[in-house]
């Protein structure tokens, strides 16, 4: 089977015939996007200064406010990538492999984002960690979608709880 067929399957169902690392490596990635999602989607400041440390702006109407909203939709858009990750885990797990592509993808424009949009150090106190979890995430993503793609020989893993 080719690789665009991996990622694109004429067929859309829970048959996932890759690697069981990356599958678990799919359920271990969730836990970190969920954590991401959730705070810039519901803290107060959208951990632009909590956890980011970007520093804050004064100015009138307060120019924090507009970050924070504008950090928080990105969340809530995060926070749809996990729910389509987790419908993938537990219905449609052909899709894995085209998961994995769209992190990659993500990770990508992040940091092509960073790039044309660059914080220096003056904007904030310590380097924010989507600094650094970006490239980690690129590199996992990457890695476990070579993994997905590998085709495996035995039972394709249907079901979880079946202990397969």
């Amino acid at each position: 089977m080719s690789i665009s067929n991996r990622l694109l399957p004429d067929v859309v169902d829970n048959h996932y015939r890759g690697s069981r690392i990356a599958f678990y490596g799919m359920i271990i990635l969730l836990i970190p996007l969920t954590f991401r999602s959730l705070v810039h989607f519901l803290k107060e400041d959208s951990g632009v200064n909590s956890i980011a440390t970007i520093v804050t702006f004064s100015g009138s109407p307060d120019p924090n406010t507009v970050i924070y909203m504008f950090s928080s939709q990105w969340g809530g858009y995060q926070l749809l990538f996990v729910f389509l990750m987790a419908i993938i885990l537990v219905r449609y797990r052909a899709l894995i492999p085209l998961g994995f592509a769209f992190l990659i993808v993500e990770s990508f424009f992040r940091i092509v984002s960073g790039t044309l949009h660059p914080l220096t150090p003056e904007h904030y106190e310590t380097r924010p960690p989507g600094a650094y979890a970006t490239y980690i995430f690129l590199f996992y993503g990457a890695v476990m979608l070579w993994l997905s793609l590998r085709e495996k020989e035995d039972e394709p893993l249907n079901n979880v709880a079946e202990g397969d």
